[in-house]
């Protein structure tokens, strides 16, 4: 594995991991907090987007296999988790419950894909 690589992958996952993270303690502390986290929140969500399209391309080029589907799933979570976060400002708790149980299905999908047949 390049050097490049490495440091992709590494942006990716620090900032999914903040990502989700900082979600599952907003939903659990009902947004409390929400106002420090918010920006820190979306800008690692962007990077953890921005990262794995790159991610994607180099490790899984053209193919679609059941791997690539696991990750899509998790990819369509994520966005939505994103949107969710985005356009329900009004209810934090509400939209970081929702937002946190869409992570848990991208987180999953990461972790799984590598072994389903």
């Amino acid at each position: 594995m390049n050097i490049g690589l490495m440091l992709l992958l590494s942006l990716h996952v620090l900032s999914a991991i903040f990502w989700a993270g900082s979600t599952f303690v907003l939903a659990r502390t009902g947004g409390s907090g929400i106002d420090a986290l918010r920006r820190p929140q979306f800008g690692a969500a962007g990077v953890a987007i921005v990262t794995g399209v790159p991610l994607a391309a180099i490790l899984h080029g053209a193919a679609f296999g059941r791997q690539e589907q696991v990750l899509m799933v998790a990819v369509i979570a994520a966005v939505t988790a994103l949107i969710v976060q985005i356009m329900d400002r009004a209810q934090p708790a509400r939209s970081q419950r929702i937002a946190g149980g869409l992570l848990m299905i991208t987180v999953l999908g990461m972790v799984i894909a590598r072994y389903v047949a």
